[in-house]
């Protein structure tokens, strides 16, 4: 129980002190009086308190107790305040003495002589006089000048008893009955001060059973508190024995408040709660006044289950106590987490002491991180350990408050933890490791492993959510279960001019692992860049685009030891230009369903590659270039996706721009290298859908190329080329294309259009295909009612015209004509190149640093750039960007040194950023671009060019 140290008159803020519990008195052998009064000196005294007085200086006086032999005696005195400092001692009738003073003080002074017995008082100081009090308590047995302390509850603090001290009372003594405690029971003691700010406070309480045992009690510190006012102790009772709390204080007006609660599985005013799976949402809970105690009973399914157990709230102030069943502290007072074991029940107490800032609330988070299934089986389970594992990004928040994983370490795998914010607070996850012992490790620089690893993030005092990155990095790897191998590395024959990428099959691979390629010019080593889940397959990308042609010998070097694995052939690039073969519309990517691709959405700064040779008509071999329309739904956040060849480095080029939760589509013309196309999304996370529109081969057996002046062929607004009226839900127009606008009447096997929907009235898409074909599930417009939105088409013609299909609403369609493919050979071929930006307004890139004003046109050369030849091009295709633009408006991208016509390639609102691809001829080696209203900022990409 709580003792304050020796009295003194001093100012408290003078001097740092440490408040003790003194718990139970141990017994000394007794010892001989130094003299025997007479007994006619002796004051016959009753139980409970004296006052007397020292009349002169160290003057020796003698009070006879009724006590009888056998009793046990306390003789309380006072710790300071007014009155003498009073020392005593208590001998038998033939002068014996019976005890120590400490047992005195703490109620177990047996009175094993002959009575009668008499106490011998003297000041401490010899030269004092004035008065003087002792408080004789009988301990054996209750008594009835002390007050019962009844048992308190949880739900209830009426059952705490307040004493006074003042005008000659400086003790109390109070009764716990046997049927009134648990063997389990937590004491809260409250200190006011004295008026008297300079005298020290001094106090000490006991508390003792009838057969004279102190209570096993512990009490619990707070950090940072020099004078503690307000305690908790927890102590062990025995059953079916009563006890006396012995108050020994100072004469000085005072109050002291004691209530005590059980706290094993009986107590009472506990709100129940069921241990859960890690990250499950807490139990929350108003904090109350500073000292207030909370009790919650955390139950399991058996004994053998580990808990952590962990109060968060935004000040850190929340203190935690945790007993088991039985009621033995298991968790110290303290405000981390801990681990609890060895019961199906845990009460956990909680408290903002005095004198810590006091949060509104507080929340209860109790997992079971062990249990017989193992370590947390609700963790994924990390495939491999050998270099680590990670790094991984996520968010946490009040609904998915942890995220864990169990990683296949061994005894003595020495590894570190790093955890950063990823969202630019100031609280990083906090995380914790767990052994499989069940030890407990928070926020360790290195950590030594035992077996398997539980590896907890979770949300920390302070704030409710938080966004991460957290990576373990093995200190002397490889660690893990598996022993490094090298297996098989792929592919055996790779073009020149690319990006090639190596996959690498073996076990207890690492990002740390590389693939070096010799026997050319000089050396070539492959740069990393992905290691499968259980650390089995490694996927290196080595750039070749400068390699010559020939045979390169493979090694990988892993963890010190370079394994020969064989040879590469590198075979010459292709430099033929592509002639179109336009296929049914066809869905190739749905990252909504695992079409094409895996499951689920894009995330930030991730890629998803695509494989598009061998599927719906596209040939294995001799492809070049691959026609998709490209749709963005359901984003997450502001971004953009680029889509570029496999197996090359990514540019500044980009393809879809779009804002939260838009839908959006383009069309994309995009080298095909390896067979496949990569689609990268910058930020927040995304689906992504990709439907084929026909590629380009070298074969020479598809279609090339005829640019015509941009020319509207239709506007349901007006009636040009169809009737006058909107397309109504599920409705469909058809447009003739083939003789109209210098598209002839026959051999035309597709037509490029730049389709814009306007008015919409619904959400809605619009499917653009061949006439008198099957339309299929491939969409070309997506839109929200009241957008106008464009998007290039390439669609096959069939009986020289195509059909636009709308799903809902109703909704206005425009379609402008940039040029057709044809099987008389008179037309382009086409060459893609690597996307590149060739305009900037913002930058200056290609044209003068400055927006596109009202009615203005900046023309941007295209021949003779990167890539693109000097002379011979007939057209460009561009992925053209708007962005920032002033006021709602439309731009068009026409022929340079030509008439610019109706045809508009871009349409977009006040503060829009929107791409379009544009397919546009080349005169004069340059492109024009015009803006109708408002300023804009305007980039292009370039994809490829015809040439004749």
């Amino acid at each position: 129980m709580p003792r304050a140290s020796a009295s003194a008159r001093r100012p408290v803020s003078a001097v740092i002190v440490s408040l003790l519990a003194v718990l139970g008195t141990f017994l000394l052998p007794a010892g001989t009086a130094s003299a025997r009064p007479a007994a006619e000196e002796c004051v016959p005294v009753a139980e409970g308190r004296h006052a007397g007085e020292f009349t002169t200086a160290g003057q020796a006086l003698c009070l006879e107790l009724p006590s009888p032999q056998g009793a046990r005696l306390a003789a309380l005195t006072s710790r300071g305040g007014a009155g003498v400092r009073t020392a005593v001692q208590v001998v038998d009738a033939n002068g014996t003495a019976q005890c120590t003073e400490s047992a005195l003080s703490s109620g177990s002074c047996a009175l094993t002589g002959t009575a009668p017995f008499r106490a011998q008082v003297r000041a401490v100081d010899a030269a004092e006089t004035g008065a003087y009090g002792v408080h004789f308590v009988r301990t054996d047995a209750p008594q009835p000048g002390c007050q019962v302390l009844p048992a308190g509850t949880f739900a209830d603090d009426s059952a705490a008893v307040r004493m006074a001290t003042g005008d000659g009372v400086f003790s109390h003594c109070l009764t716990i009955p046997a049927d009134a405690h648990a063997t389990a029971e937590l004491f809260r003691f409250r200190y006011a001060f004295p008026d008297d700010r300079d005298l020290f406070p001094d106090y000490v309480m006991r508390l003792i059973d009838t057969d004279g045992n102190g209570a096993e009690c512990y009490t619990h510190p707070t950090p940072g508190q020099q004078l503690r006012t307000d305690v908790l102790s927890s102590c062990s009772l025995d059953p079916g024995k009563a006890y006396t709390l012995l108050l020994e204080g100072q004469d000085a007006p005072a109050t002291h408040t004691v209530v005590h609660r059980d706290v094993s599985a009986t107590a009472e005013g506990c709100a129940g709660s069921s241990a859960t799976a890690i990250g499950a949402p807490a139990v929350q809970a108003a904090s109350g006044e500073n000292g207030t105690l909370r009790c919650h009973r955390v139950t399991t399914n058996a004994a053998t289950d580990r808990l952590s157990i962990d109060v968060r709230d935004e000040e850190n102030s929340t203190h935690t106590l945790v007993m088991n069943a039985e009621g033995r502290v298991t968790c110290w007072f303290e405000t981390q987490a801990c681990v609890a074991t060895g019961s199906t029940g845990y009460q956990v107490v909680t408290q903002a002491p005095e004198g810590w800032s006091l949060p509104e609330s507080y929340r209860l988070d109790a997992w079971r991180t062990f249990s017989s299934a193992g370590l947390a089986p609700e963790c994924p389970r990390a495939g491999a350990f050998a270099a680590g594992w990670g790094p991984v990004t996520g968010a946490l928040s009040e609904e998915r408050t942890a995220a864990c994983v169990v990683v296949p370490t061994v005894a003595g795998d020495r590894f570190t933890a790093r955890v950063t914010a990823t969202d630019g607070g100031t609280s990083p996850a906090r995380h914790t490791l767990y052994g499989s012992q069940g030890q407990q490790r928070n926020h360790v620089s290195e950590y030594t492993a035992d077996g398997q690893t539980l590896f907890v993030l979770s949300l920390p005092d302070g704030t409710d959510r938080t966004a991460y990155r957290a990576a373990l990095t093995c200190v002397d790897a490889p660690c893990g279960t598996e022993n490094p191998t090298v297996g098989t590395v792929t592919p055996g024959t790779v073009p020149s001019g690319t990006v090639a990428t190596l996959t690498v099959q073996g076990t207890a691979l690492s990002m740390g692992n590389t693939v070096k390629l010799t026997g050319g010019p000089a050396p070539l080593t492959a740069t990393t860049v992905s290691v499968s889940e259980d650390a089995r397959t490694l996927k290196a990308t080595v750039d070749l685009r400068t390699a010559p042609a020939g045979t390169w010998s493979l090694g990988v070097l892993a963890y010190g030891k370079e394994y020969a694995r064989g040879s590469l052939t590198v075979t010459p690039a292709a430099t033929g230009h592509g002639t179109y073969k336009p296929v049914t519309p066809t869905r190739l990517m749905d990252t909504r369903s695992g079409l094409g691709v895996p499951q689920g959405k894009v995330g930030p700064g991730a890629t998803v590659t695509l494989q598009v040779t061998g599927k719906a008509g596209i040939p294995a071999a001799g492809v070049t270039a691959v026609v998709l329309n490209v749709t963005a739904t359901g984003p997450t956040s502001a971004g953009f996706v680029s889509v570029h060849p496999d197996g090359t480095t990514r540019t500044s080029a980009s393809n879809l721009n779009f804002t939260a939760g838009q839908t959006i589509p383009n069309l994309v013309v995009v080298p095909v290298v390896n067979g496949r196309v990569s689609f990268y999304n910058r930020a927040g996370s995304v689906d992504l859908l990709a439907d084929v529109a026909g590629y380009y081969t070298t074969d020479g057996t598809g279609s090339t190329y005829r640019p015509v002046t941009p020319t509207r062929l239709m506007d349901t607004r007006a009636g040009l080329g169809v009737p006058k009226a909107r397309i109504g839900p599920a409705g469909t127009v058809t447009l003739q294309v083939a003789g109209i606008s210098g598209i002839p009447a026959a051999g035309v096997t597709a037509v490029v259009l730049n389709v814009t929907a306007t008015g919409p009235t619904a959400t809605s898409f619009v499917s653009v295909y061949p006439n008198g074909t099957a339309r299929t599930s491939a969409s070309n417009l997506n839109f929200t009612a009241g957008k106008t939105i464009p998007n290039l088409v390439v669609v096959p013609v069939v009986n020289g015209k195509v059909s636009f299909y709308n799903h809902s609403g109703s909704v206005d369609l425009l379609a402008d004509v940039a040029g057709y493919y044809t099987t008389d050979g008179t037309g382009s071929t086409y060459k893609a190149v690597t996307p590149t930006r060739l305009m900037d307004t913002r930058a200056g890139l290609g044209v003068p640093a400055a927006k596109v004003g009202p009615g203005g046109t900046v023309s941007l050369q295209v021949a003779g750039k990167p890539g693109i030849p000097a002379a011979g091009v007939t057209a460009v295709v561009l992925n053209v960007t708007a962005t920032g633009p002033t006021s709602a408006s439309f731009v068009s991208v026409y022929p340079d040194g030509t008439t610019r016509t109706s045809a508009s390639n871009l349409n977009f609102t006040a503060g829009q950023t929107i791409p379009n691809l544009v397919v546009v001829p080349v005169v004069n080696g340059k492109v024009a671009f015009y803006n109708r209203a408002g300023s804009v900022d305007l980039l292009a990409d370039v994809a490829g060019y015809y040439t004749s």
